[in-house]
């Protein structure tokens, strides 16, 4: 008994020592952002502290401790669950909205608030079970422990632990998802997510366990081997980062030499993301610089045919005036949404803050619009869109609509050449309003995801290829272009949709002097196949062209990149930069 509360004691006092140091951090990251000291360090810290809280409301699970203790352990439990799956949904909110200050308020009232909470609640519970003089006798029988249990377990309690296992056990088909290339959309949320979900499996295993109040039992058993399982499971990303970086390093140097990071001049490095991953930048994600930006610029207007209600419009992002020497430089770049070419369109549903971060970096940002086809009947995916579009209403001002389903006025019988054309008609616009756009032609990259992806590249490919100056401006000098999950071997669905061969296999228009490439692609994407981009890179080597690189994220699933700072986009966004900043 002696030897069990000293052993408490010293777990109390370290998790008492690591909330407050996690807890001091969070108002320095706040602060100080990817500029933050010793990011790798005070981050395995925070981990440690959540870990060690997990721990010891589990260790103080009705054994030597009052009930005082008890309550502010459950206290604990509860607040960590609802944080780790607030903290996701209020990054993503706060990365959709275009108003700066607004996204600072919503990143820090729903995302760092939370967090605080969580280690200011774990230091007082920590310091409670230190100081906890209960004179609590431990049962020594597992007859005594039956008892116990049977008593505790009045009808109210019995409903709660039935209500949180029923929670529980989802987390096997979350795991399932995580693991697997699971074709639905849920996929989308699990990834990038996971270490959120880490914590919260576990934590409600333990509010289990406390209201049965017997872990050594059967049943007590299997619900924490369940609870931490699915902890093990979910941190698999986490612990995949090191060989991530190692392998993407590797790539890097094979690519573009040894020296690469050399060719980058100090003054435009010293601006670039410091870390290449960081935990506190993962859980709390990161306040957009600063930017200008204007919505619904139009490009276009349809006056007959299929295309007579057709509006194209597109939103403008560029560099505050008096922002010299910035990485980018005034270089443009061009982001196409995705949505299976069917739904989608520009701003939130097209990673916005991507759109914020490169602009306060020097870039002047296009995401434009261009024609959805009802030649498809994906109905399931639109209606599924329009919905979540209906439940952003909780946005703030101008986010009310997150635009992920399909306007209206987007929507009509467009073909991939159609769409093309669409793209060709912003080439055309852009060239003749560079100066006021301010905005270069000579150094331009092009980029967007899945169909997006799939768009970009045959955007790219095509302009610099010289054999499309009919369609697309040939002002424009292509840089470079980063695809992410490029659905470029989507052939039957491509093929309903309609178009020329070429942009239906975009492989076709690889040359040997194609512009470098740099491509996200998730090894567990249920919805375009690792080996998409597989293939893709050695149809570039088959042409005599080594400029292309494919960053493959263990365990990232379609679209993981939505989450600003999740796992998989800061990685990416670490070598993205770097890319553009070697070949603008």
């Amino acid at each position: 008994m002696e030897q069990n509360s000293m052993f408490r004691n010293l777990m109390a006092g370290v998790a008492f020592l690591l909330n407050t140091i996690s807890a001091c951090y969070i108002i320095i990251f706040a602060f100080l952002q990817d500029g933050a000291p010793l990011q790798t360090l005070f981050g395995l810290l925070i981990l440690a502290a959540l870990l060690m809280n997990i721990f010891l409301a589990y260790v103080n699970i009705g054994r030597g401790v009052s009930s005082r203790v008890q309550k502010w352990g459950s206290a604990y439990l509860v607040v960590s669950i609802i944080a780790m799956l607030i903290m996701p949904a209020a990054g993503f909110a706060a990365s959709s909205v275009y108003d700066r200050p607004t996204a600072v308020v919503l990143t820090l009232v729903a995302v760092y608030i939370p967090f605080l909470a969580v280690f200011l609640i774990g230091a007082y519970h920590s310091w409670q079970t230190r100081g906890s003089t209960a004179a609590v006798r431990e049962l020594s029988s597992e007859g005594t422990n039956t008892n116990h249990a049977e008593i505790i377990l009045t009808g109210r309690k019995k409903l709660l632990i039935i209500v949180l296992t029923f929670f529980l056990f989802p987390g096997f088909f979350t795991a399932f998802i995580l693991l697997s290339r699971y074709p639905g959309l849920l996929q989308v949320v699990v990834s990038p997510c996971a270490l959120f979900f880490a914590f919260v499996f576990p934590a409600l295993a333990i509010l289990i366990l406390k209201l049965y109040g017997s872990p050594r039992r059967p049943f007590g058993l299997t619900i924490t081997s369940i609870g931490f399982i699915l902890m093990g499971i979910f941190m698999l990303p986490l612990f995949a980062v090191p060989s991530t970086l190692r392998h993407i390093e590797e790539d890097f140097s094979s690519t573009f030499g040894e020296n690469w990071q050399e060719q980058i001049p100090p003054v435009i490095s010293s601006q670039l993301r410091k870390t290449r991953f960081s935990l506190p930048g993962y859980f709390l994600g990161y306040f957009p610089g600063n930017y200008n930006y204007r919505k619904d610029i139009l490009f276009y207007e349809g006056s007959a045919g299929a295309e007579e209600e057709l509006k194209l419009y597109f939103d403008h992002f560029s560099p505050l005036s008096g922002d010299g020497n910035l990485p980018g430089d005034g270089s443009t770049i061009i982001r196409i949404h995705g949505g299976a070419w069917v739904v989608g369109d520009k701003g939130p549903s097209n990673m916005l803050q991507m759109n914020k971060y490169l602009a306060s970096l020097g870039y002047t940002v296009f995401d434009i619009q261009y024609g959805l086809t009802e030649n498809v009947d994906f109905l399931p995916l639109t209606e599924l869109y329009n919905c979540i579009d209906k439940a952003a209403g909780i946005l703030p001002g101008e986010s009310a609509s997150l635009s992920l389903g399909a306007p209206e006025h987007l929507r009509g019988p467009y073909t991939l050449d159609d769409m093309m054309n669409h793209l060709g008609i912003f080439t055309d616009y852009l060239a003749e309003n560079a100066d006021e756009l301010e905005a270069s032609t000579e150094s331009v990259f092009i980029s967007g995801g899945s169909a997006g992806g799939h768009l970009s590249t045959a955007l790219a490919l095509a302009i610099s290829g010289g054999d499309h100056d009919h369609l697309f401006n040939p002002d424009l000098q292509v840089s470079g272009y980063i695809p992410f999950y490029p659905a470029n071997r989507a052939t039957s669905f491509l093929e309903m949709i309609g178009g020329a061969e070429e942009w239906i296999n975009v492989e076709s228009l690889v040359r040997p002097d194609s512009p470098p490439c740099l491509i996200f692609q998730g090894t567990n994407d249920g919805l375009v196949p690792m080996e998409t981009a597989k293939h893709f890179k050695e149809r570039y080597a088959e042409a005599g062209n080594d400029s292309c690189v494919v960053i493959y994220m263990p365990y990232a699933a379609h679209a993981a990149d939505y989450l600003f700072g999740g796992y998989y986009n800061q990685i990416f966004l670490y070598y993205m930069e770097r890319f553009m900043a070697l070949h603008r």
